[in-house]
């Protein structure tokens, strides 16, 4: 009772100070001794209510936080256990536990699955990476791993291909590290070059000259050759050259501009070469007339010009 008593007269005061009429003290009235002491009641008693109300607030989020660590962090229901993963590709489950730091103790509410997709697609081999949490325990990983084009070869670098150290490229000339040669990537065909230092795996490689040797290599392997032959190799000389090898061992130069026309061109001469029953040893596509032709079943006239040899390739 003495609150609101104190509560009431302190109000009484001030509507009577700030009462309007139409004749005013001229004179401001000081407080007296009994308003101040009600004031400072009022005061104190505002202060202990809000102390009252944050101590209630505090005492909630702290039991809250208790509930939530019981329900949740400390039961091994939530525990992420073994989490699913699919792929198009050669990625594990230990290499993504290894590379996203998963442990199967840790509780699925606490993940970050941002980070997780972050530290994903630092993996050189994954283009594209999904992750999904279904409570109370399910971890989903969907990965789209690149799939390889062609082998990225430098011998004076000792990077070699068909080796599980080596390199690969995608369509869109991104590097990856093989890791694991499966069978299919032996039939893929070997881009040699004189450097390979500028080039990072995740990356596309800095060099116009291999991303033009891999569209080159992508074309010829969508051509249905008259006779039929397969590409193997494609030697990057300098940078007005480039060989391909194809696996009946004939060898074909180009010029890394203008692809389409001597792409037509060599059908054609193949096509005519191929009905009057004769091996093409080799064709230099780089001249745009009298292109120089050679053939494996007489020698070559003294003014055909053979396609210069790449190291290591097989000579005909």
């Amino acid at each position: 009772m003495v609150f609101p008593l104190l509560k009431r007269r302190d109000r009484d005061n001030r509507r009577f100070r700030k009462r309007k009429t139409e004749h005013q003290l001229t004179l401001e009235v000081p407080l007296s001794k009994k308003e101040v002491v009600m004031r400072r009641q009022r005061m104190a008693l505002q202060v202990l209510r809000w102390t009252v109300l944050g101590g209630a607030v505090v005492w909630a989020v702290v039991f809250a936080g208790g509930l939530w660590h019981r329900a949740f962090n400390a039961s091994g229901d939530f525990a992420v256990g073994q989490f699913e993963l699919v792929t198009n590709g050669v990625i594990t489950v230990p290499q993504v536990a290894a590379a996203t730091g998963l442990r199967p103790d840790q509780n699925i509410t606490d993940l970050d699955l941002g980070e997780i997709r972050s530290k994903l697609m630092e993996l050189p081999r994954v283009s594209k990476a999904e992750v999904e949490r279904r409570l109370p325990n399910h971890l989903s990983i969907r990965l789209d791993e690149r799939r390889p084009a062609a082998w990225l070869a430098c011998v004076p670098q000792g990077l070699r291909p068909f080796d599980g150290r080596g390199l690969l490229l995608d369509r869109e000339g991104v590097a990856f590290p093989c890791g694991i040669v499966l069978e299919e990537y032996s039939s893929l065909p070997v881009i040699y070059c004189a450097d390979v230092s500028g080039v990072i795996p995740g990356r596309q490689v800095p060099a116009e000259a291999v991303r033009t040797a891999l569209d080159l290599a992508q074309r010829m392997r969508r051509k249905n050759w008259s006779p039929p032959m397969g590409l193997e190799q494609i030697h990057i000389l300098n940078e007005f050259t480039l060989v391909a090898q194809m696996d009946t061992d004939a060898l074909f130069t180009f010029l890394p501009s203008d692809l389409d026309r001597q792409m037509a061109r060599l059908d054609a001469i193949l096509q005519k070469t191929g009905a009057a029953g004769r091996r093409v040893a080799s064709v230099n596509l780089q001249l745009h007339k009298n292109v120089p032709v050679t053939f494996r079943d007489s020698a070559p006239s003294p003014s055909a010009v053979a396609a210069p040899a790449a190291p290591g390739s097989v000579s005909p």
